[in-house]
């Protein structure tokens, strides 16, 4: 599934790579040192990310969190210089046919294209940087028309798309951490990608320890997402196994003689059972909870009878314009929706996955304080 990925990524990497590259040289000055230069660091930025993730198994970890970070980082620029470029160029071929741009904007059009590009993308991404660091608290009220037991009230944390691994470690983790302590949860329930690709540098880390730190009276929940199994269930389950967390793949929990959870298996899997087989394994009488990954369908889980899905997968997007796309092609690419009785929360996700930048979106804590009735 990596390779494949992998295999995606370059076939549109490499020819807006070599789009950067041309507009880059253009407004190199006209030294061959100069040039050289440029051409060397410019191919360096550009492999450093498929160098981490066809060696994520195999360099060594200490490397790979450096050239991680750097090689994602300038997949962030390379989609925004493309941008950039892109319509400064489509300006400049207006400018062919009517002369409108200022004399000193013509003689220096591609040193200005590319100088002035990278000065505004660096500042946009600094303060992507810091939405990204700092996560939201987003609080929702939600009224569920069932009894729960004896339980009348409910406070669920939703936290997906962590992405455990390179980018998130074990001291970015710990920060989390304590913001889910200081928020008294009675359950948390992952909506999935906990892991990122592989579980080497989480047991390097001993990242088990801090979600041991989780505190949930109730437990902790997960279903996988498609992250989950590029990094291999197996490897991902006894990973699990060290922690305090349920993993639900495709069946359900009850939860305090009260309710009902069912994790999904990843939708990118093509054997699953329907959520109608699923509730099926539920007292429908009591509330039920559905931990999907990836939101698609909705229409299943409300014609089954789930009173709140919860999901992620999405991130919003993560980057500007992402988060436009996400809202064509899904129901729900992010937020709160109500079908009937069905509740719908789609998470932006608390980490990301590559680059370390939150823009036009933002990383979250989804907090729900449910009422039964």
């Amino acid at each position: 599934m990596t390779n494949r990925f992998l295999i995606r990524t370059l076939f549109l990497y490499l020819p807006i790579n070599a789009y950067i590259f041309i507009r880059g040289w253009q407004a190199m000055p006209s030294i061959l040192i100069y040039k050289l230069i440029f051409t060397v660091i410019f191919l360096c930025l550009a492999s450093l990310f498929f160098v981490a993730m066809t060696g994520r198994n195999k360099l060594p970890l200490r490397f790979l969190k450096i050239i991680y970070p750097i090689g994602t980082t300038w997949m962030a620029f390379t989609m925004y210089f493309f941008l950039f470029f892109l319509v400064t160029d489509i300006i400049g071929l207006f400018n062919r046919r009517i002369d409108f741009l200022p004399e000193i904007i013509n003689l220096h059009f591609r040193q200005i294209q590319v100088y002035g590009s990278t000065v505004a993308i660096a500042v946009l991404l600094i303060f992507g940087y810091r939405k990204f660091t700092h996560p939201s608290i987003n609080t929702l009220n939600v009224k569920i028309n069932k009894k729960a037991g004896a339980r009348r009230k409910l406070r669920v944390i939703e936290i997906s798309d962590i992405h455990l691994g390179l980018s998130i470690d074990k001291k970015r983790f710990s920060k989390y951490v304590d913001k889910i302590n200081v928020l008294q949860s009675d359950i948390i329930l992952i909506a999935g990608d906990l892991i990122d690709n592989s579980v080497r540098l989480l047991n390097a880390e001993h990242i088990e320890a801090e979600i041991n730190r989780m505190q949930a009276p109730l437990g902790i929940y997960m279903c996988p997402g498609n992250h989950d199994y590029r990094g291999g269930i197996d490897e991902c389950s006894a990973f699990l196994k060290k922690t305090k967390i349920n993993l639900l793949i495709d069946n359900a929990a009850y939860i305090d003689n009260s309710f009902w959870i069912i994790g999904r298996k990843d939708r990118s899997l093509r054997l699953r059972k329907s959520v109608k087989n699923l509730i099926a394994e539920c007292a429908q009488s009591n509330p039920i909870f559905l931990l999907d990954h990836q939101p698609f369908h909705l229409e299943e889980a409300e014609e089954a009878g789930i009173d709140f899905q919860l999901s992620g997968h999405t991130h919003n997007g993560q980057i500007f314009p992402g988060n436009l796309i996400v809202n064509k092609i899904y129901e729900v690419g992010y937020g709160y929706k109500r079908k009937k009785n069905l509740h719908v929360y789609v998470s932006s996700g608390l980490g990301i996955w590559g680059p370390l930048f939150r823009i036009g979106t933002e990383s979250e804590i989804a907090v729900f304080d449910i009422q039964f009735d």
